[in-house]
């Protein structure tokens, strides 16, 4: 989908600096008409523009879930327990790009709160310690949580994913909820928000560790991610930063192989869908030509954890890598269901868009907008680079390879682009829901709700299991002990099938 800067995904890695302030929200209540006011705005907006409100619950069930939503609102609640049931209705429309944030200001909101002090990482559905942010100087990377305030981690999780958004019924993308910032988010705002937290672990020896640490603001607990010795490790093999998201690699342990690297598909000075094209286009013919340069005859393309941005640039890379030598398409269609709503003003699209929206649209006898051809050049067969790779493809992903890259991933596995290696992706192979994005502030609670504007459907080939994503290859899962290990297994895997291929 078009880049856009959405501040829930920062979080999965990159901690945010908090500002110091308290949660006025903890004591908040609202009103039943407060609340049914805030949700028939809510729900006015889902049917005036999602796409995909009834992509994967039909019309009859999604209204009857709307109508017993408003029938519950009948006596004041105090916020969280309101917020609780948004997230679990964004959950319920299955759709990554539908969301619901207890206030407009992330950033400042998770500065105002006393939250839980350690980063975690999900492997298997368990949560694994990167980064130790505590009072306690023990817990290390590779401790496992298995209880927390005498809850069973796995009980927390199953709440968390009851209210986390994802696309279609792809239940390893809901870990991404578990990790680092977002973790401590949703257990704050989802479970309970205590003084302190009694917490069991199993240490790397899978002996039971038990501490109790005081909850802490998130500024404290970052800062601590740097300075605490503890973790001097994981700040070795987990903070390291690129200046580059995109980034070519020439490994010496697979022979005849280039690596590229994509961590999201975005980058500095790329404001606009044409600058995008271009940037994606002088990055691949550059690698082309080093790769070129030293005859390699595989290349890896490693897009986990790409959380996505342009869709052209993904259109791009993939015109680089076709083996077809005819066009073919990306995307079936693109639709939207409105034209005119005044939900529209909130949303990020240009003036010029705004301006010729109707333009651009075309009805269908279905009651859908779809999107021209001529206004977007996506749509329009696909023709492969001349000077596109012919060699060896091998592609990593992950369940947080998702959007746009999910798309990418899509067309590679629907063309036969080449071998898939990782764990399912985190965006439905079919297709999601995106394009441009309007955010809104409820009237009364002012949680901010986003929701996207485009229904997409991918270009995919029949046989699949709806809503579910790209199914890869070849199956390789992390294990616990790689974090401690520094190992990447996914890619070690992928230089065994390139070792093994180049011996024979």
């Amino acid at each position: 989908m078009p880049y856009t800067r959405q501040l829930i995904f920062a979080f999965l890695f990159c901690p945010l600096v908090g500002f110091a302030q308290t949660d006025t929200l903890a004591s908040k209540v609202l009103s039943a008409e407060q609340m049914r006011q805030d949700f028939n705005y809510l729900r006015r907006l889902l049917i005036e523009t999602h796409p995909g409100l009834y992509r994967y619950t039909p019309k009859v069930k999604m209204q009857s879930k709307l109508d017993s939503i408003y029938n519950l609102l009948d006596r004041p609640l105090p916020f969280y327990e309101f917020y609780k049931i948004i997230t679990a209705l964004a959950s319920d429309i299955r759709c990554a790009h539908t969301n619901a944030l207890p206030n407009a200001n992330l950033n400042g909101y998770i500065g105002s709160i006393q939250s839980f002090p350690f980063f975690m990482f999900t492997i298997g559905g368990k949560p694994y310690v990167i980064f130790n942010g505590s009072t306690d100087t023990q817990v290390t990377l590779g401790y496992e949580l298995t209880t927390i305030n005498g809850h069973a981690i796995d009980s927390v999780m199953s709440v968390i994913k009851q209210h986390y958004w994802s696309d279609g019924f792809i239940e390893t993308s809901k870990n991404t909820a578990l990790q680092g910032g977002l973790f401590c988010l949703f257990y704050y705002a989802l479970i309970e928000r205590p003084d302190q937290f009694r917490l069991e672990f199993k240490d790397l020896n899978g002996q039971v560790y038990r501490t109790t640490v005081p909850a802490q603001k998130y500024g404290v607990t970052e800062r601590a991610y740097v300075k605490n010795k503890i973790n001097k490790k994981a700040n070795q093999l987990y903070n390291q930063r690129h200046k580059k998201p995109w980034r070519l690699y020439f490994p010496n342990d697979a022979p005849s192989t280039a690596l590229l690297r994509f961590d999201a598909f975005g980058g500095k000075g790329m404001n606009t869908g044409e600058e995008a094209k271009l940037g994606m286009r002088k990055f691949m013919d550059e690698s082309l030509k080093k790769i070129n340069t030293k005859n390699c005859t595989n290349l890896i393309v490693d897009v986990r954890s790409n959380s996505g941005g342009w869709d052209n640039q993904g259109i791009e890379l993939f015109t680089y890598l076709m083996k077809q030598d005819s066009a073919v398409r990306y995307y079936r269609k693109m639709h939207a269901i409105t034209d005119s709503s005044e939900f529209l003003g909130f949303s990020d699209l240009s003036a010029d868009d705004k301006k010729n929206i109707k333009k651009q649209l075309k009805k269908g006898l279905d009651g859908t907008f779809s999107l021209l051809q001529e206004f977007s050049p996506d749509l329009l067969p696909q023709q492969p680079k001349p000077n596109r790779f012919k060699g060896n493809i091998y592609i990593l992903q992950n369940e947080r390879s998702y959007s746009t890259t999910s798309e990418f991933l899509a067309a590679c596995k629907a063309y036969q682009v080449g071998t898939i290696v990782g764990i399912e992706a985190g965006g439905a192979y079919e297709g999601g829901n995106g394009g441009s994005f309007i955010h809104v502030n409820l009237p009364h609670s002012k949680i901010q709700v986003g929701t996207p504007l485009v229904y997409y459907n991918n270009a995919t080939r029949p046989g699949y299991e709806v809503g579910r994503g790209v199914m890869p290859d070849h199956i390789v899962e992390v294990q616990p002990k790689d974090l401690v290990n520094n190992f990447d297994r996914q890619m070690a895997f992928v230089k065994s099938l390139i070792t093994s291929k180049e011996k024979k």
